[in-house]
């Protein structure tokens, strides 16, 4: 899962644009029309700027209220992210790509509430201060997207199912697609020798590091969810409401998952009648006696273990730190987790926890990971790592409207290492652009890599269409 997460922000540096002092200011409009009545200004703007561009089809409109919108700055995540990506196509179709990369750049503070853990699910404060690494998926956010609306079926299906058979057959559907798209391209442009090589030395890579890791403890997520899913009466994970996953970089072993669902009472009451959980005795706490608490409190300390599943030799179990909140951690966890939760102690990495604070509020996805996973995963990069300006850890995130936008915080103290990988990128790869540019699917298409203001961190952007993400999933 680690080097899984590490892919996409070293892909997506292969190309782009960067310029390290970056601003971009919105052509001052006049809001002229009245609004519907309850409807607000930012309302009306995003209300004409989408018909312009969906209805009437006239960009000139459409970019002057969607820009006016974002002059606004109103604290309507939902619509300012939505106008953002409109008018990044807006801008791309009409030969204002500049303007597109500025606007894409603002994303870390453009109507965004920072600050706060609180993006991610209460109970993560409570668990181990070992964890390294974590992720979160909105299901809800996502599948309220038009963009999710338009996927074919069989990319949602890969998003979230559990049906092992199934995902198996899209696996191969999908490799053979792009086995096929592979054998076009070498056909039209046959690799040299050297490059051959090269291809022959990263495959032999990956099947190293795949069977270093064959022999590795799993985290609990990595098949957590769809057991948790099933135990609960559910079909996959397209059935939560959220979902998160944390980990140790180096050991799974220290891991948790925290599901977000509706009506969990009456799914944990019904998993006990089925038999697929079972409560186990309310443990004993140091320093706080049961009799003491309120039943609330009482209530966010019982324990529930799977039945016929073990994890490294112990139980799977599952706690409710939190309303509509479930956490599955190992059995050698828990004790841990809930004196934690009892004394109202949060054991969160703090650096960790930093980082989280700079994540944007109501993100669709996130991952993030703490410094000394990053740095870790330098060595694997051997000469090319020591090019590399010394992270501070890595910050990942997406948001999903009709559009999707993938966005990437590398923080690091080492502004002027920084600023010299970003010029020797841009002279090694400048082909890359021109290749992105004659595929409409390729994610660098709209790729831009550069530095932020203060030169303390690399930023990635792009802007993901229907077609990119139907490619990235489905290989077609």
């Amino acid at each position: 899962m680690r080097r899984a997460l590490l892919v996409v922000p070293f892909a997506l540096a292969l190309s782009g644009c960067w310029n390290r002092e970056a601003v971009w200011e919105a052509v001052d409009g006049t809001r002229a029309s009245v609004a519907r009545p309850g409807e607000s200004e930012a309302e009306r703007l995003y209300r004409l700027g989408k018909n312009c561009m969906d209805v009437i089809e006239r960009d000139d409109c459409a970019i002057d209220y969607f820009e006016q919108l974002v002059q606004l700055g109103p604290d309507r995540r939902d619509l300012l992210g939505d106008a953002t990506f409109r008018l990044v196509e807006l801008y791309r179709r009409n030969d204002e790509p500049e303007a597109a990369t500025l606007l894409l750049r603002k994303f870390w503070e453009l109507g965004m509430d920072m600050g706060s853990a609180g993006v991610v699910a209460y109970g993560i404060r409570f668990a181990p201060p070992t964890l390294t690494t974590m992720f979160q998926v909105d299901v809800a956010q996502i599948e309220a997207s038009g963009l999710h609306a338009a996927l074919p079926s069989e990319a949602k299906e890969l998003m979230f199912t559990c049906d092992e058979a199934r995902r198996e057959q899209l696996d191969a559907e999908v490799e053979a697609r792009r086995a096929a798209k592979r054998a076009e391209r070498e056909a039209a442009n046959p690799s040299t020798p050297a490059e051959l090589r090269q291809a022959e030395q990263r495959q032999a890579r990956r099947d190293a590091r795949r069977e270093a890791d064959e022999g590795k403890p799993k985290s609990v997520y990595s098949k957590g969810f769809c057991q948790v899913a099933k135990a609960i009466g559910l079909t996959d994970s397209s059935d939560f409401d959220r979902f998160l996953g944390a980990s140790h970089h180096e050991d799974a072993r220290q891991s948790v998952a925290i599901i977000e669902v509706g009506e969990l009472e009456a799914k944990l009451a019904a998993a006990i009648v089925a038999g697929t959980i079972v409560a186990e005795p309310t443990p004993i706490i140091e320093g706080r006696e049961l009799s003491t608490m309120t039943q609330s409190l009482r209530d966010k300390l019982r324990v529930w273990s799977l039945v016929g599943i073990e994890y490294e030799g112990g139980k799977l179990q599952l706690l409710s730190l939190d309303r509509d909140e479930l956490m599955l951690a190992p059995e050698a966890l828990v004790p841990g987790i809930l004196h934690a939760r009892a004394h109202g102690q949060e054991q969160l990495d703090p650096k960790l926890r930093a980082l989280l604070g700079q994540v944007p509020g109501e993100v669709a996805f996130l991952t993030v990971i703490e410094a000394e996973a990053m740095q870790e995963s330098m060595a694997e990069f051997g000469a090319i790592g020591k090019l590399l300006p010394d992270p501070q850890g890595m910050l990942m995130a997406a948001v999903v409207h009709d559009y999707a936008g993938l966005f990437i915080r590398l923080p690091t103290e080492e502004s002027v290492k920084a600023w010299l990988l970003l010029s020797i990128v841009r002279k090694l790869l400048d082909g890359a652009e021109q290749d992105a540019a004659d595929d409409d699917a390729s994610p660098l298409r709209e790729l831009d890599i550069t530095q932020s203001p203060d030169g303390k961190a690399l930023l990635m952007s792009t802007i993901l269409s229907k077609q990119t993400v139907v490619q990235m999933f489905l290989g077609g």
